[in-house]
C-alpha cells in the first residue's frame, strides 16, 4: 500500500531541489537564451577536459597487426544518507561513503576488424568500511572479450565472444559510465543477469537493429579473488537472449528484450555444478522500452524520456528476512512485473535534470536501500508492490567524462508474505546521495 505521505514528500523534494536549481545557476547567460545571438551562450569544456582524449597509448592505422591500443577505466565514488523504517515504527539507518566502482583496462585493435576488451574490478586488499572493491588489486575480470565487425559490409554485423554484459532492459543497457541515476531501478537488478560468458552477434535487417546470444550460465571461482566471477562455467546450465531496436522516429526508437535462463521454471540455480551464478534468477525476463530525446533547440540541450515494461516469469526461491514477525520466503516460480518512467532535462549546458519513477510487484531489497540491510547485519527482506521516486541533479563539468551527481530517492514496499504469514507490514524510507563519476 503506498503511504499517504509519498505525493507530499516527491513534490517537497521537487520544490526543494528547483530551488536548489535556481540559487545555483543564478547568472548562469546559457539559462536565459538570447534570441538574437543564441550561439553566445554556449559554453565550451575546460582545455584541462582534454585529459580525457589523452588515453590512448599508440595509434598506427598503417600498422596491419595492431592498430590502437588504448586505456580504459572507470572511477564512481558516492555518499550515502538512508534510512527504513517499518510501519511498526522500527527503523535502521546507514551513512557512508561508497567506492561504487573502480576498473580498469585496456582496448586494444588489432587486425582491422577485431578487438581485445579487457576491464578489471580493481581491490586494495582492504576489509575494512573504507576499502575500495576489497580483495585483490586484480580483484576479478569485469568484463573480458574479443569483437569482430567487418569492414566494408552494408548489414552492421558484429559479433563478441567472451565476457559481457546481457543488454536486457534500457536501464541494465546503460553502461553506468552514462547512467543518469545513481541506480538502477528495482525492477530493473531484480531481472537482471550479471556479466557473462558468452558469445552474441548482430546485424541489421528490415530496418531493424537485431543481436542473438547464448549464455553460461555459471561462474568457476577458482584463483584470484574468491569473490569474483573469473572464469567461464562450463560445469554450468545455459541461457540464451535476443534483443531488437527500431528507430520509430527521429526522435524515438523502440525496443525489445528476452533473456532465457534454464533454472527448471524456477526449481534449479543455473550454475549448476559451477560456483557462482551468472543469469537471471527468472526463467523468462522480456522488456518493452523506449528512448526518446528532443532537441530543445539551444546549445545541443535536449529533453530525454526513457520508459521500459518489465516480466520476469517463474523466480528462483528467495529467502527473506523473517524478523517481522512472519515468514518472508519466496518459493520457487513466483513472477514479477515492473516498468519505469525517467524523464530528463538539459537546464542549462552542464546542469541535467532527472526523475524517475518505478514500479515493481514482487522484488528484493535492492541498491541503494539494500546498504541500510548490509550495514546493520540483517537480511534482505523480500517486498511486493515497490515504487520509489528518484530526482536528481547531474553537472557535467567535462560531460559523461567528469560530473557530480545529488540525487533523493523515496521508496515504500509491503513485506512478502510468505507461506503461511499474515500481514507483515510495510516499508518505507528516504535515501540522499552525493557523489563523483569519471572515466577515460
Amino acid at each position: 500500500m503506498i503511504k499517504q505521505n509519498l505525493p507530499k514528500c516527491f513534490v517537497a523534494t521537487l520544490g526543494s531541489a528547483l530551488l536548489f536549481v535556481g540559487s545555483a545557476i543564478a547568472g548562469d547567460k546559457c539559462l536565459i537564451i538570447d534570441d538574437k545571438n543564441p550561439a553566445k551562450c554556449c559554453l565550451e569544456n575546460p582545455t584541462w577536459c582534454d585529459i580525457f582524449d589523452k588515453s590512448t597509448l599508440y595509434k598506427n592505422e598503417e600498422n596491419c597487426l595492431i592498430q590502437k591500443v588504448q586505456l580504459v577505466g572507470r572511477y564512481h565514488g558516492q555518499y550515502h544518507s538512508s534510512s527504513l523504517e517499518h510501519s511498526s515504527g522500527q527503523s535502521l539507518g546507514a551513512n557512508y561513503w561508497e567506492h561504487r566502482r573502480f576498473r580498469v583496462g585496456t582496448k586494444i585493435q588489432f587486425l582491422n576488424d577485431f578487438t581485445f576488451f579487457n576491464n578489471w574490478n580493481i581491490g586494495d586488499n582492504n576489509d575494512s568500511g573504507a576499502r575500495l572493491t576489497g580483495g585483490d588489486f586484480f580483484g576479478s575480470v569485469y568484463e573480458m572479450y574479443i569483437g569482430w565487425k567487418p569492414s566494408g559490409t552494408d548489414n552492421d554485423l558484429w559479433v563478441k565472444v567472451g565476457k559481457q554484459k546481457q543488454k536486457i532492459t534500457r536501464e541494465w543497457s546503460t553502461s553506468s559510465k552514462q547512467l543518469l541515476t545513481f541506480e538502477r531501478s528495482h525492477i530493473t537488478n531484480e531481472v537482471a543477469a550479471t556479466i557473462a560468458w558468452g558469445a552474441e552477434a548482430g546485424f541489421t535487417a528490415f530496418n531493424i537493429d537485431h543481436a542473438f546470444g547464448i549464455w553460461l550460465g555459471g561462474y568457476d571461482m577458482d584463483g584470484l579473488d574468491q569473490r569474483g566471477e573469473n572464469f567461464p562455467g562450463f560445469d554450468s546450465r545455459a541461457g540464451a537472449s535476443y534483443r531488437a531496436s527500431y528507430g520509430l522516429t527521429d526522435a524515438t526508437d523502440i525496443f525489445f528484450d528476452y533473456l532465457y535462463t534454464n533454472n527448471s521454471d524456477g526449481t534449479q540455480r543455473p550454475r549448476g555444478n559451477d560456483d557462482a551464478d551468472a543469469l537471471s534468477d527468472y526463467n523468462h525476463v522480456l522488456a518493452f522500452g523506449t528512448e526518446s530525446t528532443w532537441d530543445l533547440g539551444h546549445c545541443g540541450r535536449q529533453f530525454g524520456l526513457v520508459t521500459d515494461v518489465i516480466y520476469g516469469i517463474d523466480r528462483e526461491a528467495s529467502t527473506g528476512n523473517n524478523n517481522f514477525g512472519g515468514n518472508n520466503n519466496r518459493l520457487a516460480g513466483d513472477d514479477t512485473f515492473g516498468l519505469v518512467f525517467l524523464p530528463h532535462v538539459d537546464l542549462t549546458e552542464r546542469l541535467q535534470l532527472v526523475g524517475k519513477y518505478a514500479y515493481a510487484s514482487d522484488s528484493r531489497l535492492h541498491r541503494p536501500q539494500r546498504a541500510v540491510a548490509t550495514t546493520n547485519a540483517t537480511a534482505r527482506p523480500n517486498l511486493e508492490d515497490v515504487h520509489t521516486l528518484y530526482i536528481g541533479l547531474n553537472y557535467r563539468i567535462c560531460g559523461d567524462n567528469l560530473k557530480l551527481m545529488a540525487g533523493y530517492e523515496y521508496l515504500t514496499a509491503d513485506l512478502y508474505q510468505g507461506a503461511g504469514a499474515g500481514d507483515l507490514g510495510s516499508l518505507s524510507g528516504d535515501t540522499w546521495m552525493l557523489g563523483l563519476r569519471t572515466y577515460f
